[in-house]
C-alpha cells in the first residue's frame, strides 16, 4: 500500500505557457518527472492512456497510479513538500497560450529549443503544503496568483499590463521568484507571498533572465541568462548582488537545478550538437558531462538524498524518463511502457 495519499479535490488545474508541442506523434512519451520528498516515488505525464495524465510510480514496487483521469492533457506534476499532494497544469480550463520567446544576437526573435527544467507551466508549493503559486491569463494577461490547496481562496498578486510568470517558493516561505517583463525584456524579481516589496534583482536591459530557482538554504539564486549572447549559468546573492558567470560556451545552458547540499547544479546543455545532462559545482569548477547521445537530454533534477538525477531523453525515438549516479553511470530507464 502506498504511503501518500492524493486526493483528486487536492489537484489544481492551472494555465500558463505553451505545451502543445509536446503531444506532436515524435515526442510523445513519458515527461516531466518529479522526484516525490522521499526520493521513493517519482511522479511524471504520460499518454498511457491516449492523452497525457499525470501519474506516480512507486520504484520500488514499480506499481503505478494515474492521479488525474481526464480527457485532456494534464502536465507539470509538483509534489507539495508533505508528500501528500500533487498539483499541476491541466488543458481543461486552457484560455490563452504563452510562448517563451528570445531574441537572439541578430535580434531575431525565437523560440526556445527546449522546455527548460522546472520552468513553463509547473506550480510551486508553499513548504507548509498548504498554498500553491502559479501564472494564470485568466483577466487577460500573465499574472501570478497564489491559491490554497482546497481551491476556496485564490488571491492575485501581480496585477499590470506586462507579463508576470514562473513563480518559485523560497524554502523558507518568505518570499516568491518570478519573472516579468515590465523592464522591457525578461527580468528577475522577487517579492512577499502577500505580493508586497516586488523586487527587482536582475539589471540587463539587452538580454533575458530564465530559469531562476533558490538555493536550498535561500541564500543564491541560479538561473539562465543570454547576457553574453549566448544562454549561460549564473548564480547571483539573494539580493542580486554578486552575480557569477559559472559557464562560457556559444551554446544553449538552461535548467539549473540545485543539489540538495547546495554544492553543485545540474543544468541541460547543446554544447555538444545535442542536448546533455551536465554538472558544475556552484563556484564555477568541475564542469561534467554526465550524458552523450544525439537524442534530447533535458528536464534534469536530482533526488531528495543527491544520489542521482532524473531526466527526460527522446534517445529512444520518443520521450522517456532515465535515472542515473551523480557522475552519469549507472543508467538506467524508468519501464513504465510495460505496465500499459
Amino acid at each position: 500500500m502506498k504511503r501518500f495519499l492524493i486526493f483528486t479535490s487536492l489537484l489544481l488545474f492551472i494555465n500558463g505557457y505553451s505545451v502543445a508541442q509536446l503531444t506532436t506523434p515524435d515526442s510523445a512519451g513519458n515527461i516531466h518527472p518529479y522526484w516525490s520528498p522521499t526520493g521513493e516515488e517519482i511522479a511524471f505525464a504520460s499518454p498511457i492512456n491516449g492523452n497525457f495524465d499525470v501519474y506516480v510510480i512507486d520504484l520500488t514496487t514499480g506499481e503505478i497510479q494515474n492521479m488525474s483521469h481526464h480527457p485532456a492533457n494534464d502536465y507539470y506534476p509538483s509534489w507539495a513538500p508533505s508528500g501528500k499532494r500533487l498539483a499541476y497544469f491541466s488543458e481543461r480550463e486552457r484560455q490563452h497560450y504563452y510562448d517563451l520567446k528570445y531574441k537572439d544576437e541578430n535580434h531575431q526573435e525565437k523560440n526556445f529549443p527546449i522546455n527548460s527544467a522546472r520552468d513553463v507551466d509547473m506550480p510551486s508549493w508553499s513548504p507548509d503544503s498548504r498554498n500553491v503559486v502559479y501564472h494564470s491569463s485568466e483577466d487577460g494577461d500573465m499574472e501570478i496568483y497564489l491559491r490554497d490547496y482546497r481551491g476556496n481562496h485564490i488571491r492575485k498578486l501581480t496585477d499590470n499590463e506586462d507579463t508576470d510568470v514562473y513563480p518559485f517558493f523560497s524554502s523558507d516561505g518568505r518570499h516568491i521568484l518570478f519573472l516579468t517583463d515590465r523592464d522591457g525584456n525578461l527580468e528577475i524579481y522577487k517579492m512577499r507571498p502577500d505580493g508586497r516589496n516586488q523586487t527587482r534583482l536582475t539589471y540587463s536591459p539587452h538580454s533575458y533572465e530564465v530559469d531562476p530557482i533558490w538555493s536550498p538554504d535561500d541564500s543564491k539564486i541560479a538561473f539562465a541568462s543570454n547576457r553574453s549572447e549566448n544562454f549561460d549559468i549564473y548564480v547571483m546573492d539573494a539580493d542580486g548582488s554578486n552575480t557569477k558567470q559559472l559557464t562560457t560556451n556559444h551554446h544553449f545552458d538552461l535548467g539549473p537545478q540545485w543539489s540538495p547540499d547546495g554544492k553543485h547544479l545540474v543544468f541541460s546543455s547543446n554544447r555538444s550538437g545535442s542536448f546533455d545532462i551536465f554538472t558544475i559545482r556552484t563556484d564555477g569548477t568541475d564542469l561534467k558531462q554526465l550524458t552523450v547521445h544525439p537524442g534530447k537530454d533535458h528536464y534534469a533534477s536530482w533526488s531528495p538524498d543527491g544520489d542521482e538525477i532524473v531526466f527526460s531523453s527522446d534517445r529512444s525515438g520518443k520521450s522517456e524518463i532515465y535515472i542515473m549516479h551523480k557522475d552519469g553511470s549507472n543508467m538506467r530507464k524508468l519501464e513504465i511502457n510495460r505496465y500499459q
